[in-house]
């Protein structure tokens, strides 16, 4: 970083003169007078200007180089991170539901009839809204999250997406984390129920993994 500043400093007055004789040459070639005479380069005000720059950029080349840090090293941090969609608002419009239900009621009116028409116009009516997804947080007894996080998308049909940090004493903690998608006054879908060591400066998270479909730390 110092070698670009100390690089920057003398390369941009050189850059600049050039250009403006450039500029001065091409302007003479324009008027159709004969071209000006080359003057010697000053390099007394290029290092002026040069000095100027150093003199400038010297702040910034240093503090880019220090680095800065959010926690004390003596302390150590929980996040939940993850994003997950909640269940539809209106549960009988779930679209592999009715497809699968419109499917079997067409092949069972084929057999008997011979003519059947599929009726898709309900799906198209279907609500796309999602339930907020509702996200409880207990660290040794203690609650210290418990928060709904709204789905997105114009439709509110989109996933929700979780983001909470917590400053911890290093040590032994039991982390609880429980997790509703259905909407109000169902039971946790998921839950989480562990014991982990933070070290200092260590960052542990709770994330919600698709794939196996369970609230995970790690």
């Amino acid at each position: 970083m110092w070698i670009a500043g100390v690089l920057l400093a003398f390369i941009l007055p050189v850059i600049y003169i050039a250009i403006k004789e450039w500029r001065s040459k091409k302007a003479s070639e324009k008027d159709g007078g004969p071209p000006k005479k080359k003057e010697p380069m000053n390099w007394s005000a290029l290092a002026r200007v040069s000095v100027i720059l150093f003199v400038l950029i010297l702040p910034s080349v240093w503090l880019s180089d220090i680095s800065y840090s959010f926690y004390r090293k003596e302390d150590a941090a929980l996040k939940v991170a993850f994003k997950h969609s909640g269940e539809r608002v209106a549960a009988d419009c779930e679209e592999a539901d009715f497809i699968k239900k419109e499917g079997e009621r067409y092949r069972k009116e084929l057999k008997d009839k011979r003519q059947v028409k599929m009726s898709m116009s309900k799906l198209g009516r279907c609500p796309r809204e999602r339930h907020p997804v509702v996200v409880e947080l207990y660290m040794a007894g203690e609650k210290r999250l418990d928060k709904a996080y709204s789905p997105t998308g114009l439709k509110k049909d989109m996933a929700s997406y979780v983001f909470e940090e917590f400053l911890i004493e290093p040590g032994m903690h039991r982390v609880e984390a429980k997790l509703y998608r259905s909407g109000p006054g169902r039971p946790a879908d998921f839950s989480l129920d562990d014991t982990v060591e933070l070290k200092p400066g260590e960052i542990r998270v709770v994330r919600f993994d698709e794939k196996a479909g369970a609230l995970m730390i790690e």
